[in-house]
């Protein structure tokens, strides 16, 4: 008789607004035999809230070979586990594709099965007002060979999508508007779904001037088209 493995649950999670997760989100945590979290202590937060518990996992930016074989172990026991990003939607611009891959390597036949959620970049494009027919997503902005970035969005005739930590927020817009040719507008999201929520619209010929004022706390979706 063949062993009946568990399921990976990927799961999407509130970015902000803990009331933007689920029915099913919540079902599935209810559930399921064992939560890997790439940030335990948000995902208790959100499990206390709806007095949920359950033994939550760390996964790391690069998973160990013997953190796989412990999460294969408990699908092998036929367990049920769900996969959660720190915030929004796991393997968008953070590691939670690596655990995907990894088990899929070990084992082809896993069920993977998404539950949709949050997610910052189609929030984001919800309403910025822009054209999103056609879109690339660039993740978080690269700390070296930014030329190189700011080239790859000049030369996309759609929709640009790309993160920025506050940190750097200033700096990347003034490079964006002397650096990339052929935009028109200019859509800055803040603090996506909090109490501080900002959307932002410039005309990308204002964007140098306006980019010194900008806010600089929170996390940030910028949209160029």
């Amino acid at each position: 008789m063949n062993k009946i493995l568990g399921k990976i649950y990927v799961l999407g999670t509130p970015i902000g607004n803990m009331e933007d997760i689920t029915l099913r989100g919540l079902n599935i945590l209810r559930e399921c035999d064992l939560i890997i979290s790439e940030t335990p202590r948000t995902t208790l937060k959100l499990l206390n809230k709806y007095e949920i518990k359950k033994s939550v996992w760390q996964f790391f930016q690069n998973p160990k070979s013997d953190q796989i074989e412990a999460i294969y172990r408990n699908l092998s026991d036929g367990k049920n586990i769900v996969l959660v990003s720190e915030a929004g939607t796991p393997g968008i611009a953070d590691p939670g594709g690596r655990i995907i891959e990894e088990v899929l390597k070990l084992d082809p036949d896993v069920l993977i099965i998404p539950i949709p959620g949050p997610s910052a970049i189609i929030s984001a494009i919800s309403v910025s007002g822009l054209k999103s027919q056609e879109f690339m997503f660039l993740g978080f902005v690269p700390k070296t060979k930014r030329n190189k970035f700011y080239e790859k969005i000049s030369n996309f005739d759609g929709l640009t999508i790309f993160y920025e930590s506050p940190f750097r927020i200033r700096k990347t817009l003034k490079e964006l508007s002397e650096k990339v040719t052929g935009k028109e507008k200019v859509v800055i999201c803040r603090e996506l779904t909090k109490m501080f929520e900002e959307t932002i619209r410039l005309d990308f010929k204002d964007l140098g001037e306006k980019s010194q004022t900008i806010n600089q706390k929170g996390e940030f979706t910028i949209l160029i088209n």
